[in-house]
Order: C-alpha cells, then sequence, then structure tokens
C-alpha cells in the first residue's frame, strides 16, 4: 500500500525536490550533520556528512552508468576511496551487477554502494518515517498502519513485557556504571546528562534518575551528589569484564593480521569499525554510515577483492561472540512510535485523554513548572513524552466541567486557609480539593527559593473568582489548557449499558459524575479512528475499557514508562549510545530473557499463540506490577486516600 505510492511520487519530483527528500533518506539512514555543496548544474549534488571518509552524490542522470564513472574520477582525485550514489532512477539488481562487473572504469580502486529509487522508497515507507515521507510529498498521511500479526505481537513484548522494561533498565544502569568508570569523581547531575547523551529514547533522564537511586540503594555507586564513584566491589567487577574483553579484542587484532595482511594497527581500526555492527548482527554489507566507512576503509586498504575473506574472519571475532544478546538490546531501542501504533489498533493517529484528576495536576505543573514540584515534573514528562510520538492531549467537556467545579469548591475555604497558622497549612497537600493539596505543594517550593503565592492569587490565575459563574471559570480553564497544545473536545451521549455498568460498581458516586464517565468510557468504545490512551487513576474505568485494543488505559505513571519505552517517531537511524557498555557491564540473563520471548513470536505461527503474547504484556494490574521507591519520585500515587477520583494524586 505504501511502497508504490511513495516511489510514484519520489519518482516524479522535480530536482530540487528529489535533493530534499534524497537528504531524508540518507538520515534515515543514520547520517549526521548532512548538507549540500553547490553543484555545476550538471543533474548532481555533492553532500558532505560528519563522516569525512565518505564522499555522497545526489543525481537525477538519466545516463547513471557515465555519471557514476564520472563521480568515482571525482572521489579518486580527492583521495576517497567510497563514493556513496543516490539517485531517483530506477536501477535493477541484474543492471548494477552487469555494470560494475564490466563497464565500472575504477573498479579496485573506488568502492561504490548504489542508492536507487526503490531502495530509497523502501526505506521511507517504514515505520519511524513514513509520516513524514508522505508530508514531505504533499501526500495524506495513512490512517491506518499495515502490519502482521507477528509485527503486533512483537510491539507489543517491546513496549508492554516485564522483560523489556528490565532490559531497559539495566541497559541504563550500564550506562551509568560506565560512565564513572571512565569519569569518577562526578556530580549527579553531569552523570545524569552523560547518559542521557548517550542512551535514546523518551524521558531518559527520568529513568536515569530511577536508575541511579536504584545502584545507591544497593550500595554499587557511592560518594555524594556532587562526587559520585563505583564502589570498590563494582569497580573490580567491571574492570575485570573490560580487561576480559579486551584480551578477546587483542586476539582478534592478531587473527585479523593474520588473516588480512594489515599491519596491526590497520587491523585493530578493521576490528574496531566492524565491532558495532557485529554486536548488532547487522549486515557488514549493508548501506548505514558505519557499513559504509567500514567499506571506505577495506577500499581504501586494498581489500575490496578479499572483502568476503574479510568478512568471515570478522564473523568470527571473539569480542563480538562475548556477547550474544546485541540485537536485543539494540531492538529494545529501535521500537519507536510506530510500534505504539501497532499496539493500538494499527492507527496512525493517537489521542491522550485526560481525566480531571490527571489533568488538573497537569494544568498546575505545566503552569507552575518554574516551582520545579513533583507535579511540574510529571506534567512535562507527560506532554515531552505526547509531544515526540505526536499525541494529541484532550480534556472531553465534561472534565473540563469538574476542574471548574473543583476550582469553585476551592474557593469557598480560602477563608477557612486564611485563618489558618503556617505550621498547619501543609497539611492541606493530603487534602481530597486538588486546588488545595496542589497549590500547598507548589507554594512551599515557591517559598523555598524566595518567592511567594497566596491562594486567592493561585485560583485568581485560573479564572476562579467570587461570582463568577461556573461556565467562564472553564472558559479560563480551557483557554490556559489551549495554550499548552491540550484541547477540549465536546460531550457526545453515551451509552445506557455503559451508565448502568459504571453505576453499578460506583455505587456511591453522583450520577453526575457517573454520566461523565459513561460519555468518555462510550466515546472510546464506539469512535473507531483513532486509537487511545486514557491517563487515569480510576481502577473502575480502565476495567471498562481495557479489552479494546486500540484504548490504553491506565495511571499517568504507568502511562509515562509506556511511551518512554520507544523512541519519538522522528528517530529512525541507528542508535548514537556506546552498546558495548551495554554489554559488557550489564547481566546478559535479562537479555536472554527478552531474546527468548522475541524468538518465540518470530517462530509462531498460530495467532492464538500471538494472541496470548499479547494479552500477557498487555495485563497491567497483575500480581507482579509493584512500585519501587525510586519510581515514585517525582511522582507519587495516592489513589489509596480514596476511591473518589477527585482525592486521587497524580505527581
Amino acid at each position: 500500500m505504501y511502497l508504490p505510492a511513495l516511489k510514484t511520487a519520489i519518482q516524479h519530483l522535480d530536482e530540487k525536490l528529489f535533493y530534499d527528500v534524497a537528504l531524508m533518506y540518507l538520515s534515515v539512514l543514520g547520517y549526521k550533520n548532512l548538507s549540500m555543496v553547490d553543484g555545476t548544474g550538471d543533474g548532481g549534488r555533492d553532500v558532505i556528512c560528519s563522516r569525512e571518509d565518505l564522499r555522497i552524490q545526489l543525481s537525477v542522470r538519466k545516463d547513471w552508468d557515465k555519471k557514476i564513472n564520472e563521480e568515482a574520477s571525482n572521489t579518486a582525485n580527492a583521495s576517497h576511496h567510497h563514493l556513496i550514489y543516490v539517485t531517483n532512477r530506477i536501477i535493477s539488481p541484474q543492471a548494477e551487477q552487469e555494470f560494475l562487473q564490466s563497464n565500472y572504469t575504477l573498479k579496485g580502486a573506488v568502492d561504490v554502494s548504489i542508492h536507487d529509487l526503490r531502495r530509497i522508497s523502501t526505506a521511507l515507507a517504514q515505520p519511524g518515517v513514513i509520516r513524514r515521507s508522505y508530508e514531505m510529498l504533499g501526500m495524506a498521511v495513512p490512517a491506518y498502519l499495515e502490519a502482521t500479526p507477528k509485527d503486533i505481537a512483537l510491539s507489543t513484548v517491546l513496549l508492554f513485557s516485564q522483560e523489556a522494561k528490565e532490559l531497559r533498565e539495566a541497559v541504563i544502569e550500564a550506562n551509568l556504571r560506565a560512565q564513572l568508570l571512565k569519569n569518577a569523581g562526578i556530580s549527579r547531575n553531569v552523570l545524569i546528562h552523560k547518559v542521557v547523551d548517550a542512551v535514546p529514547g523518551v524521558n531518559v533522564e527520568r529513568a536515569a534518575h530511577a536508575a541511579l537511586s536504584r545502584l545507591q540503594a544497593a550500595g554499587r555507586i557511592i560518594g555524594t551528589s556532587t562526587d559520585l564513584r563505583l564502589s570498590d566491589t563494582e569497580q573490580a567487577m567491571m574492570m575485570a569484564a573490560e580487561t576480559e574483553f579486551l584480551m578477546a579484542v587483542d586476539t582478534d587484532v592478531t587473527m585479523l593480521e593474520d588473516s588480512t595482511g594489515l599491519p596491526k594497527e590497520d587491523a585493530r581500526q578493521l576490528l574496531n569499525l566492524a565491532l558495532e555492527l557485529l554486536v548488532r548482527n547487522r549486515d557488514l554489507n549493508g548501506s548505514g554510515p558505519a557499513e559504509e566507512s567500514l567499506r571506505s576503509f577495506m577500499a581504501q586498504k586494498g581489500l575490496n577483492r578479499r572483502r568476503d575473506k574479510t568478512f568471515e574472519a570478522l564473523s568470527k571475532t571473539a569480542s563480538a561472540r562475548m556477547r550474544q544478546y546485541g540485537a536485543t538490546i539494540d531492538q529494545i531501542f529501535s521500537a519507536n512510535s510506530f510500534d505504539i501504533y501497532r499496539v493500538l489498533g494499527l492507527r496512525t493517529e493517537i489521542i491522550m485523554v485526560l481525566d480531571s484528576s490527571v489533568a488538573m495536576p497537569v494544568l498546575f505543573g505545566l503552569e507552575f513548572g518554574a516551582a520545579k514540584s513533583r507535579y511540574g515534573v510529571a506534567a512535562l514528562a507527560l506532554r515531552e513524552a505526547c509531544k515526540a510520538h505526536n499525541i494529541r492531549m484532550v480534556v472531553p467537556r465534561c472534565y473540563l466541567n469538574e476542574m471548574a467545579a473543583h476550582g469553585h469548591n476551592a474557593l469557598e475555604k480560602l477563608d477557612v486557609y486564611n485563618s489558618l497558622p503556617d505550621e498547619a497549612r501543609s497539611s492541606l497537600r493530603a487534602s481530597g480539593n486538588a486546588y488545595l493539596s496542589h497549590f500547598t505543594h507548589i507554594s512551599e517550593t515557591i517559598q523555598a527559593s524566595g518567592g511567594t503565592l497566596g491562594l486567592d492569587e493561585f485560583l485568581r490565575h485560573f479564572g476562579i473568582v467570587p461570582g463568577k459563574a461556573l461556565k467562564r471559570i472553564e472558559n479560563q480553564i480551557s483557554s490556559i489548557l489551549e495554550l499548552h497544545n491540550i484541547t477540549c473536545i465536546p460531550d457526545g451521549r453515551y451509552d445506557q449499558d455503559v451508565f448502568d455498568e459504571i453505576c453499578e460498581k460506583k455505587t456511591h458516586d453522583i450520577k453526575l459524575l457517573v454520566e461523565h464517565d459513561a460519555i468518555v468510557c462510550t466515546r472510546l468504545r464506539n469512535e473507531n479512528e483513532h486509537g487511545y490512551v486514557f491517563a487515569t487513576w480510576d481502577r473502575i474505568i480502565i476495567d471498562i475499557v481495557e479489552d479494546i485494543s486500540r484504548v490504553l488505559a491506565d495511571t499517568p505513571v504507568r502511562i509515562i514508562d509506556f511511551l518512554s519505552m520507544a523512541s519519538g517517531q522522528s528517530f529512525e537511524s541507528d542508535q548514537s549510545f556506546e552498546l558495548m557498555s551495554s554489554l559488557l557491564y550489564s547481566d546478559e540473563k535479562l537479555a536472554q530473557k527478552l531474546a527468548e520471548k522475541v524468538d518465540q513470536i518470530k517462530s509462531v505461527e498460530e495467532s492464538y499463540k500471538l494472541r496470548a503474547f499479547i494479552d500477557e504484556s498487555r495485563r497491567r494490574d497483575g500480581a507482579n506490577w509493584t512500585l519501587k521507591p525510586e519510581d515514585v519520585a517525582p511522582f507519587l500515587d495516592n489513589e489509596q486516600q480514596s476511591e473518589h477520583r477527585h482525592d486521587d494524586d497524580f505527581s
């Protein structure tokens, strides 16, 4: 469905637009810092990137064989040994091989990789880039993805399974420890930033803080927040693992010297270029920047005629075989927004619905984020995750009414609040009224930094003043939400059976609140054009919509965890993190657990078994789920305070 449409659109682009598409294609493959160099008007343009050993040429010439020979000559004159030729022409594999064997004039001197229209359109039709491809070409983004049951099951396991969650945490822990092995004595902030720079994904900073807390609680990392170090035991274990790896590398270098005839340092560079590919189980002859750099180096050293023998020698290296599960770790960090789309009914547009108990702290956190309260941190984490995955955040009008009513109730308590002594006001952090509880925490945070904030000022900010009608308060809150790209959606009718089901389970709630829930649940059940994420603390509501495949209803804490398991939709290239750090310093048993589950999905055929994988992974409220203390910061699940939504806390 996607490929023919993209191929036709790209084939008929004018020259300039094709160059833009070609640059996007190269970025998808993993090339960085791409820019075009002014050309000579001969139907081609040079491109430079972060890898200075490669020469890239974009071309729309029909006589592609003549153009490649010309550019190969220019490549040799520039003292390069590898040419990447990207064209909007279709070049069949047979035509390419015939040209390289019989008509290519610099065979053995300049290695060439040909990227034709079919390779470009195939890459741009892949999950993770298809939306941007369609938009760049002025085409309507498809409303639904195409995916096999295995694709859906694999995405589900990568995003929902405990094995994937544990492996992701282990990789982040390994990177923390590896950074301290190289940079002992650095501060907490510097350490976190180094890991965030090294590890791809959404909300890595939050995950890194939680991982660091776990390592400190276990005594594996010691010291103060300005001077962190590995414990003596941890240092010894990691150095032993590194020593073992370096010994394997030395053995491999000697083997490559013998098999290729390269001097020691060249053999070592060859191994270094290949290692990231080998541990990921990638094709050494692939088309990404790491693969092309390897080919460029081999061309420079005259190894092209012995390519198969060299690749065979590299595949036998002991250092690449030391850890078996590099591809699994790579896979978990390659999950992106389109995995989310696959597990939510194959819809390419996802909407996040906030109920009032979640929308209020999000509103407070976004407006007073400078207070650095846990609410502000949580709200920003949720918003950034939605932004990364192109998920639109909405609040149903009925829940907006509840938010306004809550503010109105807080206003009635203003005189009582003002009459309390200062030492008694802090107790209102546990108030069932969201405005009072969140204001108390936010105001304390602001006061700690030398500022002031009164309750009347806080309420006035949201349009909550004496004598103001509830509808006008709703309008004020709605306007503030829209400033943060959170829209209010109109109410619809509710199905009576949905109302009756909620009413049966919420025997103590007033009818109006039950109607609100019934309106939202009816929408989630009946509106099937979108995938939905429903953020709520209400377990009853979660149960009502839980079995709908295109709906994920869960608590904010676990939704942020879920969204953090996938990189954003604009992330398509190879990972930048140091995979070897993860392999050397983490427990491979965790990777093995996920690898076994993935292998089962790849090998199983019966649809009912695939369904079992999905059901198992999406069963979110089982007895095995627990929140660790370090996962609570900056979030706090206070749902046990009350069975009513307005007594629940989002943190």
